[in-house]
């Protein structure tokens, strides 16, 4: 069963997927792939290290993704927008392996689009009779295609408080992205304040909590911030500077 680390090291984002707890065999990075329709940034890469003692043997595959508001992701079929160079392999013990990726999609993508590349551990062929339980694992790597000559932006639609099982106050900021490419939240800051209280989310902070915090083209996203709300704060102020990168 897929076990979740999207974004938060918990929901959305980092985006990396794993079937079992024996991550230690294999390492994957990054986990997530800026791309563009055109031009060199039409080629990523993802590399993938064995540290394991044994031979490791690995496929690829290639799922459209589709977040909703509260970063639960909707798996589709990726179509041919992609080649991958090897679509499998077997790394060695100790070893590392480059898989190059090329979108060979509309050049001129109207729309950005949001990919999950999954490496996958293969399952040995156990001979005839023996039918031990295998525990293979796999991670997933986000990929974002942007649109070509699109800058993203990122406007605040609601914020409010909320309190945990242990009634501390914590703050929800839901954002939209109006726009026809990707957004990363983690490529802004976000300053927090109320009755004489206030609090800065630098960038890596952000990514640093929440990991790549995507917001789709035209979607929003709802975001809990890593930040203890004050009791006394009960009128709470939320800005957002957003910088994006691409």
């Amino acid at each position: 069963m897929w076990g979740k680390t999207l974004c938060a090291a918990a929901a959305a984002c980092v985006y990396a997927f794993t079937f079992s707890g024996f991550a230690e065999a294999m390492s994957v990075s990054p986990v997530q792939v800026e791309m563009t329709s055109a031009g060199s940034a039409s080629r990523g890469q993802v590399t993938v290290r064995n540290t394991s003692d044994k031979p490791l043997p690995v496929e690829t595959s290639l799922q459209g993704l589709q977040l909703d508001a509260k970063g639960a992701r909707k798996l589709s079929p990726a179509g041919e927008d992609f080649l991958v160079f090897p679509p499998q392999a077997m790394i060695p013990a100790g070893a590392t392996q480059v898989f190059r990726l090329q979108w060979v999609g509309d050049p001129a993508l109207a729309k950005g689009k949001s990919y999950m590349f999954t490496v996958s551990e293969v399952p040995v062929k156990l001979p005839k009779g023996q039918n031990n339980v295998q525990i293979v694992m796999g991670f997933g790597v986000v990929i974002d295609v942007a649109a070509a000559g699109v800058t993203p932006s990122l406007n605040i639609v609601s914020t409010k408080i909320t309190k945990d099982k242990q009634g501390q106050q914590h703050a929800i900021l839901t954002v939209e992205n109006p726009t026809n490419t990707h957004a990363l939240l983690p490529d802004g800051s976000i300053n927090l304040s109320g009755e004489g209280w206030s609090k800065t989310l630098t960038s890596a902070d952000l990514r640093q909590t929440i990991g790549i915090g995507l917001v789709q083209p035209g979607m929003r996203r709802r975001f809990v911030l890593p930040v203890i709300v004050p009791a006394s704060v009960t009128n709470l102020q939320v800005s957002l500077d957003y910088r994006p990168k691409h």
